[in-house]
């Protein structure tokens, strides 16, 4: 690989700049670069050749991150378990962020090979391949995460999910939960969306909820932010722009006056 000097920007598209050169070790920006999977990014043969990744939910996945990044901290908790973390970028969060003990579990082994991968500079963050409601030997945590998860899981399997994460937790320990809204269409790989009311139930007989938050607002705004950062003719990628679209989609966009608006809803419970 050639160790030239390159700029990062957004959605994976990386510009080469001839004119810069770099003021650190060839070797070390090279190592750098690894922190993203760049050369899975250009494709080529049947699909025709693309250079350029666009990830539709990134905006709505951010602002995730960071609201429950807020309300873990405002939670006091340190020992957390992330279940079904896929490829371990909420759980690399949590780590970076001084949890004393994170853990991310999913019984998916692709996805957990890939968070393995992609956190090897973390070595105190660990990740399990594991079915919950199987088999558990690690010991209770003080909160466990769902990240849209549910709603991934057969309806007629859910209450094992629950009673399994309930059993993650010592007494009194917190769940912090995130489930679309019913208000969106179903998707291929969803069982089913949540309105708040199917959401209580859902969590009632083990947890004790405490919070309940309908959020990231509906509508033609968000519509055109959407089509702004990404569409079939061009990515949105000058930093000052996204940056700016990104204030003000959180201020304006992320939380909502009521259930009738919302995209998703966040859920902060506490185990029975």
């Amino acid at each position: 690989m050639n160790c030239g000097f390159w700029q990062s920007s957004c959605d994976g598209v990386r510009i080469r700049d001839e004119h810069l050169m770099p003021t650190r070790n060839p070797a070390e920006i090279q190592e750098d670069e690894y922190a993203f999977p760049y050369h899975y990014v250009a494709r080529y043969g049947t699909h025709g050749f693309g250079q350029t990744f666009h990830d539709s939910w990134g905006i709505s996945y951010a602002s995730t991150i960071e609201f429950l990044l807020e309300r873990i901290a405002a939670a006091r908790v340190s020992e957390i378990v992330d279940v079904g973390c896929g490829d371990g970028r909420f759980t690399r969060e949590l780590a970076l962020r001084g949890a004393k003990r994170v853990v991310g579990v999913d019984r998916s082994p692709r996805a957990i090979a890939l968070a393995r991968a992609m956190n090897h500079d973390l070595p105190a963050l660990r990740f399990l391949e594991a079915d919950i409601t199987a088999a558990w030997s690690e010991p209770p945590f003080e909160a466990a995460v769902l990240m849209e998860v549910l709603e991934h899981i057969p309806i007629d399997d859910a209450p094992a999910l629950v009673r399994a994460v309930r059993k993650l937790l010592r007494p009194g320990g917190r769940l912090f939960l995130t489930v679309p809204h019913r208000n969106t269409p179903l998707q291929a790989k969803h069982f089913r969306h949540f309105s708040v009311q199917t959401l209580s139930d859902a969590l009632r007989s083990d947890f004790e909820l405490c919070a309940v938050v309908p959020f990231e607002r509906m509508g033609w705004r968000r519509s055109l932010l959407d089509t702004l950062l990404g569409n079939r003719i061009f990515l949105l990628n000058h930093a000052g722009a996204l940056n700016t679209l990104y204030r003000w989609y959180k201020r304006r966009l992320f939380h909502c006056r009521g259930e009738a608006e919302c995209r998703r809803i966040f859920v902060e419970a506490v185990a029975r």
